[in-house]
């Protein structure tokens, strides 16, 4: 049986009725570029001018842990400073000034990298390549951390190196926001393996311990348990019958004294005898 065009019609909003969360679950839509008004100063004696940037922010969708890098692309519409005069192949070096808050406050530098870029004339606009970079996410954040861009500096080697600046005139609103995972963060803020289970136990029975007290000095009496005194060791010679060498000395001058008076009284008794004669 044909279905006619209002039941196909039907069926098909109701699929997409019931399929629509879904797929914007699945795909979710990218960040809307922020329009920030800035203020240029531009290189070569030029007047400074104002004018709308367009900015957009893009970072990683896995939440970062504190004390490791992210990796940021930036991508920028057409700049309000122009070149009077093109320049095709300009070596060109950009960098981006990040406004953290929430989770952690305070500035960091983006750099990109060196890049060759086809410079136009004016009223063309100069537009720079989207580039990527990588910040190291603070140590000391709290939760996620809210992206705003600040101060664009531009460095082109023309006659030299020249340098744009251009700056919002006013506060920007985050563009982004990093995700950042405090799961894995230890005690005090730091990552790292646990300590040694085996810190602090007392020693095994049997053993001594070799630790020096609290107090910086060590008991004498568990010295001497590790170790026998010397003095013992050397007082067991005399005591196992060994002689030393005081008393072979004593033994030889008594000798000596005993040979001298045998010899005296030998000499006498020929002398008394020669007499007899």
């Amino acid at each position: 049986m044909a279905l006619s065009a209002s039941r196909v019609a039907s069926a098909a909003l109701a699929l997409g009725c019931a399929f629509g969360p879904v797929l914007a679950l699945a795909a979710p839509a990218a960040a809307e570029p922020l329009t920030v008004p800035v203020h240029c100063v531009i290189p070569l004696d030029q007047p400074a001018v104002d004018g709308p940037q367009q900015i957009s922010l893009d970072g990683p969708t896995d939440p970062i842990r504190p004390g490791e890098k992210a990796r940021i692309k930036v991508t920028l519409g057409g700049s309000p400073a122009t070149s009077p005069l093109p320049f095709p192949g300009t070596p060109l070096t950009p960098s981006i000034q990040l406004i953290l808050s929430g989770g952690a406050s305070g500035e960091l530098t983006l750099q990109g990298p060196k890049m060759r870029v086809d410079i136009p004339g004016t009223p063309a606009l100069i537009v720079v390549p989207p580039y990527e970079g990588e910040i190291t996410v603070p140590l000391d954040a709290k939760g996620d951390i809210r992206i705003a861009p600040g101060k664009m500096v531009t460095t082109t080697a023309i006659f030299g190196d020249q340098v744009t600046t251009c700056f919002p005139t006013a506060p920007a609103p985050p563009a982004m926001t990093l995700r950042v995972d405090l799961g894995g963060a230890a005690p005090g803020g730091s990552f790292g393996t646990p300590g040694d289970p085996t810190a602090g136990s007392p020693p095994a029975s049997g053993q001594a311990s070799a630790q020096t007290p609290p107090g910086g000095t060590q008991d004498p009496t568990a010295s001497a348990a590790r170790s026998p005194d010397t003095r013992v060791v050397q007082s067991r010679g005399v005591d196992d019958g060994e002689i030393s060498g005081g008393t072979i000395i004593w033994i030889v001058a008594g000798g000596l004294i005993l040979l001298m008076a045998a010899s005296t009284m030998v000499f006498s008794w020929r002398r008394h005898k020669d007499d007899e004669w």
